[in-house]
């Protein structure tokens, strides 16, 4: 499913009234039905409706919320809280209320009212909120009635993550035809409560070019009968030093949970005790060292590397001149994909993110929103409101995969191509989680999988197996490894095609 911007929203509106003939009424008068069917499915006991309706389309669609729940035997009252001069399809559904008998109200008592509809500002709206919207923002919010709101609540920009202050708290958002970005990245995501995306007859392929998508679904991998494990990938996970060796741990872990077939571990050389001790079906390889990586034995690795589909680097690696050296080296000679996550990153800022564009082979970037902001020099603030340009904007340019994890996860491919996660859960607020999503992503680059859907399974699957062991643990108790263990099931789920959604539909 497409995500769409404001003006790119408008365009697709002018298409369908302007290209298809579609008359501009019908799609309010389709928009304003779908909210009442939302009402009428999520709140079945309300019975006294308020309409809070400015004076745009947002308004307009309100008005015919509010005329259909009249028809229906519901007590509805309105208000139109930013002036009654309505114009054009607003206008004319003003004109049917009143012929029905529906004068605007003069007072308002929320006391009188089950439930409010906010139809104040929609899509087209750019914060910051004034004049006597302001007030009528506040008193929605104050209400402690429930809240639902056409489009995107009032007071949002469709286009960013930015909780703006003040702005609408919905309990439900009814939105048309394609989810925004404020819906779906947080801050902004919190305001909207549940997301219903209703179909109003705009065609979907109008919004072919879009390239941003909310990744609702994945086709898990398939393993032929006449498999072995050469075919299945030898992955290799260079990293650790002193006190962090548990990242190569859990990542070579989760490699294994995922699928791979052969996992290797390339670690500093006196600390392979510890890795010997941890892991069974693993193999590690002692590189030399004393408690760090050394740059020298990396490029013994570059030699062979033709034993390895797939190399990942950085967790547990630590942040260090010939750290540095390392990232150059594998970037420059290795012709694997290769994955850099965590203080490989850190190292790669530190070299300066330029030498990515000497790169020849499949590179992946697996940086939480601190780690991205070393690497872009963009302010944590800035990243967190608009995740998914940033990520588009920083694939594109040094020509690399970009997995940007946040409270939501971007892939974002080097054509400009963006992917957003919304599977996942609070509870994977813990260290070692983003060490098994790369652990996750290698084992299905190292299998010979398209990069693009490796990363598209693998954040899927990461996301899923989170909220998998969070309903067997508790949010407060889950452990990065929990994940992995969870990784069978799922796989279950996907391949079953029975993964709950966070979005719900009015047809």
């Amino acid at each position: 499913m497409k995500i769409l911007k404001a003006k790119e929203m408008q365009l697709l509106d002018q298409r369908t009234i302007e290209g298809l003939g579609m008359p501009s009424i019908l799609l309010m008068e389709k928009a304003g039905l779908s909210v009442v069917e939302a009402i009428r499915r999520v709140f079945p006991h309300v019975k006294r409706v308020l309409v809070v309706a400015g004076k745009g389309n947002n308004g307009g669609d309100g008005l015919v919320v509010a005329r259909h729940l009249h028809l229906l035997g519901y007590k509805v009252g309105y208000v139109l809280a930013l002036g009654e001069d309505l114009k054009g399809d607003a206008g004319l559904q003003l004109k049917i209320l009143k012929s029905l008998g529906l004068e605007p109200l003069r007072e308002v008592d929320f006391k009188d009212f089950d439930l409010v509809v906010d139809a104040l500002f929609g899509t087209g709206f750019e914060p910051p909120v004034k004049g006597e919207a302001l007030r009528w923002i506040e008193l929605i919010n104050n209400s402690h009635l429930p809240v639902v709101s056409v489009d995107i609540p009032s007071g949002l920009s469709a286009d960013s993550a930015k909780e703006y202050d003040p702005s609408v708290k919905a309990n439900i958002t009814v939105t048309f035809q394609f989810p925004k970005v404020c819906h779906l990245l947080y801050p902004s995501a919190k305001r909207c409560g549940r997301l219903y995306v209703a179909n109003i007859g705009i065609p979907t392929w109008l919004a072919q070019d879009i390239k941003r998508e909310v990744l609702l679904k994945v086709d898990p991998p398939k393993r032929e009968p006449d498999v072995h494990k050469g075919l299945m990938g030898h992955v290799l996970i260079l990293g650790g030093s002193t006190g962090k060796t548990g990242a190569v741990v859990m990542s070579a872990r989760a490699s294994t949970r995922t699928g791979a077939g052969l996992v290797s571990v390339g670690i500093p050389e006196d600390l392979n005790p510890i890795f010997e001790s941890s892991l069974v079906e693993e193999m590690s390889i002692p590189l030399g060292g004393k408690g760090r990586l050394l740059v020298e034995a990396v490029k013994k690795v570059l030699e062979v590397q033709n034993r390895f589909s797939a190399v990942a680097v950085g967790m547990g690696m630590d942040r260090y001149q010939e750290g540095r050296l390392i990232i150059r080296e594998l970037l420059l000679g290795l012709e694997r994909p290769l994955l850099i996550d965590a203080d490989g990153l850190n190292n790669l800022a530190d070299l300066g993110v330029e030498v990515l564009k000497e790169r020849k082979g499949i590179t992946v970037l697996t940086p939480h929103v601190g780690e991205f902001e070393r690497l872009s020099g963009l302010r944590k603030d800035h990243i967190v409101e608009n995740l998914i340009d940033v990520a588009q904007d920083f694939a594109v340019k040094y020509g690399c995969y970009l997995v940007l994890k946040s409270s939501r996860t971007v892939i974002a491919t080097p054509e400009g191509r963006a992917y957003l996660s919304i599977r996942g859960t609070p509870a994977m607020a813990k260290g070692g989680v983003g060490d098994v999503l790369s652990g996750i992503l290698v084992a299905l680059l190292g299998r010979g999988m398209p990069a693009e859907e490796a990363l598209k399974l693998g954040v899927f699957l990461h996301g899923l197996a989170g909220e998998i062991a969070e309903r067997k643990r508790h949010r407060e108790s889950l452990r990065a490894l929990d994940l992995v263990e969870a990784v069978p099931e799922a796989y279950n789920l996907i391949e079953n095609e029975a993964c709950d959604s966070f979005i719900s539909y009015i047809p």
